[in-house]
């Protein structure tokens, strides 16, 4: 690619999680190719900045939103010399074919997508721009998919979907425990996501995008989005010799015991969009790790049985309110945040998550010891690709291995989200970066991909050299779990059947 004025363009710069992302920006790296300043005066560089060059600039379609945005970032970062500003029109693709055409990578923030994404996502792949954002509205993904992925191939353009909380934690992790386990001869059978502890607030946009594709998406289009294969490359399922994996894909809901975090958990709100996205990277086989017979499943931690049984009752009470018209309208007028609205301040600086995806594999492994973080060569790992570690077994039966992604000083939602899509963002942007990554390595050379399939190692590298993530894989046994303590009153004894009948029963 002949080299553009910028690295990278955040679309959407005016809106709540646009604007933060552009502060992750200006504090962590400064504009204009500069390095980090010296460490006080008039042109230091903020805590957390690095070394890495970066040419950024802030885009979206109210230029005096925008001069309002970056005027707040330039007094809060005094050590940024100025941000750039284009403008640019969903009802005018010249406006958006001459944004997209000045970067390597345009990162968009500008939801609905299913409203106001389209005109963006035509502009970069005319373009052979490379193309994140952050949408968890799986009608888009798959639009875009349909329309655009064989163009994108041809201009040589990584297109990637749900770069933010949705999806990266469970679509990393589930690619990375598959990866672990297959590195060592052995094949992943089953992933499972879990949300352990976390502190954060609810989305505004997230939530204007789930009515918005509550409320225009056909009943028949809503039954096709029920399937965890919704997203994959030929929208069904891969042909797999273990009957039992289908029922292993099917999503959870009720709550139930998980004897392998010994957690009572609950339905994940989150799955309707994580298990999609896991589900297509299972089927972009030229670089993916998974089994023809691979699952994922997933759900949230809880304090114990009647938190359990309680948090169940009301996603189905919610999700059902959510689903009619005037019950909807209700909820989202006096109850739900609005667009634009979200955490406060303080709830974003102190937030946190940690997100879990436990793999199961097939083989029979010797016990063996040790941890695999994948950002720093460890015993037993080779340097140039740290994931290279024989899991242990834990004697008889299958080997379990853990992801362990931690959100630091970040809610998940906002700021976490935020600092994410950048980071994902920057592995195609940056040249050095995007030469290393998969979705432009030769198997695949562009196209609608997802996080784990298109940025891979590339993407936990940089989480890990963050102040604000950690990413790490290991043996389970050996992995403490942050959730919710259980009262002893709820635990479930060793070898005690579940008490709500599984839809996911592990092998």
């Amino acid at each position: 690619m002949a080299a553009r004025e910028y690295n990278l363009i955040i679309w959407g710069g005016s809106g709540f999680t646009g604007r933060l992302a552009a502060e992750y920006l200006a504090r962590k790296y400064t504009p204009g190719g500069q390095s980090a300043g010296p460490s006080n005066g008039p042109g230091a560089a903020a805590p957390g900045a690095t070394s890495e060059s970066v040419r950024w600039a802030i885009a979206g379609r109210d230029r005096a939103k925008l001069e309002v945005v970056r005027d707040g970032i330039l007094k809060k970062h005094p050590h940024v010399q100025g941000i750039d500003i284009l403008v640019g029109s969903s009802d005018d693709p010249a406006s958006l074919e001459a944004v997209a055409s000045k970067a390597n990578t345009v990162l968009s923030f500008a939801g609905p997508f299913a409203s106001f994404g389209m005109p963006l996502v035509d502009a970069c792949v005319k373009c052979g721009t490379d193309y994140c954002d952050v949408t968890g509205e799986p009608t888009f993904i798959r639009a875009v998919v349909d329309k655009h992925d064989a163009a994108a191939k041809k201009a040589g353009a990584c297109i990637v979907n749900c770069v933010g909380y949705d999806s990266i934690p469970w679509d990393l992790g589930a690619w990375a425990v598959a990866t672990y386990l297959r590195k060592a001869g052995d094949e992943c059978t089953l992933a499972v996501g879990h949300v352990g502890e976390s502190k954060g607030g609810i989305s505004g946009g997230t939530v204007a995008s789930a009515v918005n594709l509550l409320a225009t998406t056909p009943l028949a289009t809503l039954r096709a989005m029920s399937s965890p294969h919704f997203l994959a490359a030929s929208g069904k399922p891969a042909p797999s010799a273990d009957p039992d994996a289908a029922a292993r894909w099917k999503t959870q809901s009720s709550f139930m015991y998980d004897k392998d975090v010994k957690r009572w958990t609950m339905p994940s709100i989150m799955a309707g969009i994580n298990t999609k996205v896991v589900g297509r990277s299972a089927s972009l086989a030229p670089s993916a790790p998974y089994a023809p017979n691979f699952a994922y499943n997933e759900s949230d931690l809880c304090s114990g049985v009647g938190a359990a049984a309680t948090g169940t009752a009301a996603i189905g009470f919610f999700g059902a309110m959510l689903m009619f018209p005037p019950t909807r309208w209700l909820l989202t007028s006096t109850l739900l945040p609005k667009p634009g609205q979200g955490p406060s301040e303080n709830m974003r600086e102190t937030g946190f998550a940690h997100v879990y995806v436990v793999g199961t594999g097939k083989a029979n492994l010797p016990p063996s010891s040790g941890r695999s973080d994948q950002s720093e060569a460890g015993p037993g790992t080779d340097a140039a690709d740290p994931t290279n570690q024989t899991p242990p077994g834990s004697g008889p039966g299958p080997a379990k291995v853990v992801a362990h992604m931690e959100f630091k000083n970040a809610d998940p939602g906002y700021k976490g989200t935020a600092a994410l899509a950048v980071e994902a963002a920057l592995c195609l942007a940056l040249p050095t970066e995007r030469a290393k990554t998969p979705g432009h390595g030769k198997e695949l050379g562009g196209g609608c991909l997802t996080p784990a399939v298109a940025l891979g190692q590339v993407l936990v590298d940089r989480l890990n050299r963050s102040d604000t993530f950690a990413f790490e894989v290991g043996p389970l046994k050996d992995t403490v779990i942050r959730g919710e303590e259980e009262g002893e009153e709820e635990r479930e004894e060793e070898g005690e059947e579940r008490s709500a009948a599984p839809l996911n029963p592990k092998p």
